[in-house]
């Protein structure tokens, strides 16, 4: 749809490159990127000052509203969201992150339409001519930062240099914006937490696993195999009939708690630093003994993960290393006198079967058909409890020595 609006002649100077007709790419210093992309956080404030004055919100109000969710309380999501991404443009802009940081590329909307020559030379509104239809986010942290640079030390920061991606639709209307805002939000396949914290670099936790993955060898049919060659990655779930053993969480998840023990069933879907390991033993320390430690039982183990036996399910992984964890020098549980993983392991029946694992790591319906889709948040103390405690009910049953009366009824 055309636009009837006068297009954009004059205003801040820009170098475009067209895309198609109402929309173009280029980059911006933050500095005039922030005078032009009004604060979102004073824009609501200012509409709330409006409407309890009797008074209407102004026209950039009204628009902004059309095409972007509010930011609201200090409670609300989008709001405690602004912080944590304050902090990490903050540190990126300061050199602390490297190279291996990212902003995505700002989408902006003009309503009027832009005036791009053929060398792409075009002029951007000035004032209250663009809005945020996708990363209001990152708009509102830059605009925190702006403000008050030393809380975050960058008061001799210069932003004129820092350089900005952006997006802009120009020339459209607010619902053809509007509904911009929606395929951005609902089109895209959400991404999974504990998959995206697998590709972490910064995190303890994940770098101890690829540390772990980097230097493991694995005999599979008589040969030796790289552990790498053996994780699914970009994908949630290894598939029965898949040559690899398990997902890159789902191994992250077995070296979070054999680094944390059964605290670490929970936290392995969270950011992990060395410093959440009570005692905060050397970090060199623990990255060699939980590689080592896991390598050598990923090796005298390999049959059952090659074999898919439900040791290389989630839940197990979990209560796996949790037990694994008071092998470490570190542990404040360490197994008893001349007790070892190995004799609480020997008799443990792996066989994905409802009469060993049902209502422990698996869950068994009316017709007895077994499905293990609980996480490691949902069943990992009860596969520790099976796996540390023989004499315990669910430890009877993983062994084969007490029928499981839900998988039998």
């Amino acid at each position: 749809m055309s636009s009837t609006l006068k297009p954009v002649t004059t205003g801040f100077p820009v170098k475009l490159t067209v895309v198609r007709k109402t929309l173009a790419i280029g980059t911006l210093d933050i500095e005039n990127l922030l005078h032009m992309v009004n604060d979102p956080v004073k824009v609501e404030r200012d509409a709330a000052k409006d409407a309890k004055a009797g008074h209407e919100p102004d026209e950039y109000a009204k628009l902004r509203a059309m095409v972007q969710r509010m930011i609201g309380t200090a409670a609300s999501p989008k709001a405690k969201n602004i912080g944590s991404y304050a902090d990490y443009i903050a540190d990126g802009l300061k050199g602390d992150l490297g190279h291996g940081w990212s902003v995505p590329p700002i989408t902006l909307w003009c309503p009027r339409p832009l005036d791009i020559q053929e060398d792409g030379s075009a002029f951007f509104p000035i004032r209250d001519g663009l809005i945020a239809i996708d990363g209001e986010t990152q708009i509102t942290a830059m605009h925190r930062i702006k403000k008050t640079p030393g809380a975050f030390q960058l008061g001799d920061f210069d932003f004129d240099n820092a350089m900005i991606a952006f997006e802009v639709y120009h020339g459209i209307s607010p619902l053809e914006a509007r509904q911009i805002f929606h395929d951005r939000n609902l089109k895209g396949a959400p991404v999974d937490k504990s998959l995206a914290m697998s590709m972490d670099m910064r995190d303890f936790g994940t770098s101890v696993t690829q540390m772990l993955v980097d230097s493991t060898t694995v005999a599979v049919n008589g040969l030796e195999t790289p552990l790498a060659k053996l994780i699914l990655t970009g994908k949630r779930q290894v598939s029965p009939s898949a040559p690899e053993w398990f997902t890159l969480s789902g191994l992250r998840t077995l070296v979070v708690t054999t680094i944390l023990g059964k605290t670490g069933i929970h936290a392995a879907s969270g950011d992990v630093e060395a410093s959440d390991i009570p005692g905060e033993p050397d970090p060199k320390t623990v990255k060699r003994e939980t590689v080592e430690l896991l390598a050598d039982f990923l090796r005298e183990n390999a049959y059952l993960f090659e074999a898919k036996t439900a040791i290389t399910a989630p839940a197990v992984l979990a209560g796996l290393g949790a037990l694994l964890h008071r092998e470490t020098s570190w542990t404040k549980e360490p197994l008893s006198f001349e007790q070892t993983t190995e004799d609480l392991l020997k008799d443990v029946q792996w066989n994905r079967e409802a009469a060993y694992w049902g209502g422990i790591a698996a869950k068994v319906n009316s017709k007895n058909v077994v499905s293990w889709a609980g996480g490691a948040r949902d069943s990992g103390h009860k596969v520790y409890e099976a796996l540390s405690n023989p004499i315990s009910t669910a430890g009877q049953q993983v062994r084969g020595l007490l029928p499981n009366q839900a998988a039998t009824a």
